[in-house]
């Protein structure tokens, strides 16, 4: 098989797994589940070491056009230059849809001392979550209001373990109490089951390229 296909078949299966086995579970973002029911979800797989903005322009204007679309991930199995060099990658990607999407990159490892937004954040591959901004303000104004604000919720306060005060601590309020009813450890038991999965899995696939 083409490398390339094969890489992103394993990258959308990797994603399944950390998207069911933890995200949808323990219900760490309340639009998963019903979004990929509903069949409002897209992925697309960056199969490339690198990859411009402009090359994925196309995709990302589709996506926007296409209002069926809730929620889309960039997966990006070949990034290897680190967790802060994707973020700004991630956030150049974003910047260009006008508003349209919010952006959260998820990154598949993560300091002892992470808060629990970046703890839960440990997808298999470097991820780009893009969520409909018209869908969050519906999510908004819900009652009561749950974790869209995932959103706005500012790093430097989450990193020090002083969370705002506003319905954005509602997101790390509901992860903290999860993580702790269900042991830290079991969770990253988990994290680290879906990655010795992806190791096995593209230890036979990256020699390929």
């Amino acid at each position: 098989m083409n490398p390339h296909v094969a890489l992103r078949r394993e990258a959308l299966r990797l994603h399944e797994r950390y998207q069911r086995e933890l995200i949808e579970r323990f219900s760490v973002c309340p639009w998963a589940k019903p979004a990929r029911a509903g069949g409002h979800t897209r992925a697309h797989v960056v199969t490339s070491a690198s990859c411009s903005p402009e090359e994925l322009a196309p995709v990302l204007a589709d996506w926007a056009d296409d209002h069926t679309v809730d929620v889309a991930f960039v997966i990006a199995p070949r990034f290897t230059a680190g967790s802060d060099a994707f973020a700004d990658w991630a956030m150049s990607l974003a910047e260009p849809q006008g508003g349209v999407f919010l952006s959260a990159p998820f990154y598949p490892s993560a300091a002892a001392s992470a808060g629990s937004i970046q703890f839960l954040r440990q997808a298999p591959d470097p991820t780009l979550q893009l969520v409909r901004r018209k869908r969050l303000e519906e999510i908004r104004a819900q009652d009561p209001p749950h974790y869209a604000d995932i959103f706005e919720l500012d790093m430097h306060e989450l990193n020090t373990k002083k969370p705002p005060q506003s319905v954005a601590a509602s997101v790390v309020s509901h992860n903290e109490r999860m993580i702790e009813r269900e042991g830290r450890a079991e969770i990253q038991g988990i994290l680290d089951d879906i990655r010795r999965d992806r190791e096995r899995s593209y230890a036979r696939l990256m020699p390929l390229f």
